[in-house]
């Protein structure tokens, strides 16, 4: 998924449902902002007040700050690195199967993921919460693709249906991949691993696309042997990601009931799921979903939400930020602003070490690896 589901989407259905505008928006930028987390470490110039710390020498800081990492080629790949990182929050394991490369493949039905959300349902914490939104969400869109290098993550036959994609730089890609499939073998097909979705480019997280490939499903035996996809419909996979959503929202509220501002809409009356899954490209996404919340009267113009910036919560946690520093992976001599144990930035980083804490020990229960 991308940001207009992960983030406007998720926004706009907690609205819905009756959420109040700040709960939505923690959950919601939580969600988008698993994906746009990717400082590495920070090492405060001067310790924050309630913070519990790392110890680099003498200095002081907080580790294991990304949930997302930002590697896309061969020559940067760390496969530690996606099994620390891109695994837990991008592609949970399905925890099924004889062998590692099987049960490491994605799944909404992994019985991991299933433990992981109803523990962020139960903590009350809608950073928390959005957080395992986001790994759900990812769950339906990556499905049956793992975040290691794998012959599994191997495409052969990769077709789209180009009247459901409608952005020019998708459309493109696709096109490339699925007509040019032997300049893309010795082109980008030997920059980019076979981790992920990259062998089928970005069309899993188009909510519109229609498409299917060929996997290699043999993955330990030495001959390959492939097998049909068959048609993906994103639109159906989409819908029921989110039908689940809003089965979780709610029981979220149930736990919760002071965070509920309104009576609930429903979502299908308010055409939320047309919108959902309607053939936009991702220039029109912020737009498209912007008049969905003013027309439904779920946001006045100029509220905060509206828009997403994916340096909002370093702009209020840190009070020397700027955008080139705060853009490195390692930050140091980081100054915090003085309520730094309130803020968002540092209420995520504690929910999305809470989140791994929990796969952690559920990766050995089911012994995944």
């Amino acid at each position: 998924m991308e940001i207009g589901s992960h983030y406007y989407a998720v926004l706009a259905l907690c609205r819905l449902l009756g959420l109040k505008k700040e709960i939505s928006y923690k959950i919601a930028y939580s969600s988008q902002f698993t994906d746009d987390a990717l400082i590495k470490r920070v090492i405060f110039k001067k310790t924050p007040r309630g913070i519990k710390c790392h110890f680099f020498g003498k200095k002081r800081g907080l580790d294991y700050t990304a949930t997302c990492p930002k590697i896309t080629t061969s020559w940067n790949f760390k496969q530690r690195t996606m099994i620390d990182t891109l695994v837990p929050f991008h592609f949970v394991p399905g925890a099924k199967g004889d062998n590692f490369k099987q049960r490491i493949r994605t799944s909404p039905n992994s019985p991991i993921l299933h433990e992981l959300v109803d523990q962020a349902v139960n903590s009350g914490d809608p950073y928390h919460l959005g957080i395992a939104l986001h790994a759900l969400g990812d769950a339906y869109s990556h499905r049956g693709f793992s975040g290691i290098i794998s012959r599994g993550n191997s495409v052969r036959k990769f077709k789209v249906d180009m009247s459901t994609i409608k952005g020019r730089g998708d459309r493109i890609l696709a096109r490339y991949i699925m007509n040019v499939s032997w300049i893309y073998s010795i082109t980008l097909a030997k920059i980019l691993p076979m981790y992920s979705h990259s062998r089928v480019g970005t069309v899993p997280d188009l909510s519109s696309a229609v498409w299917s490939y060929e996997y290699d499903s043999s993955f330990t035996s030495f001959f390959s042997k492939y097998r049909s996809s068959g048609w993906i419909s994103n639109p159906d996979r989409y819908r029921k990601a989110f039908r689940k959503f809003e089965e979780l929202i709610k029981k979220f509220i149930e736990s919760n009931p002071d965070i509920r501002e309104s009576d609930p809409c429903d979502p299908e009356s308010a055409g939320f799921y047309e919108q959902l899954v309607a053939n936009i490209s991702r220039d029109e996404t912020e737009n498209v979903w912007q008049q969905y919340f003013l027309e439904h009267g779920l946001f006045d113009p100029g509220d905060e939400s509206l828009s997403y910036d994916p340096h909002a919560w370093l702009k209020k946690a840190f009070k020397d930020y700027n955008k080139q520093k705060y853009s490195q992976l390692f930050i140091t001599q980081a100054q915090p602003t003085e309520d730094f144990s309130r803020s968002d930035w540092y209420r995520f980083y504690l929910a999305q070490r809470e989140y791994k804490e929990n796969f952690d020990r559920l990766i050995v229960r089911y012994q995944v690896y």
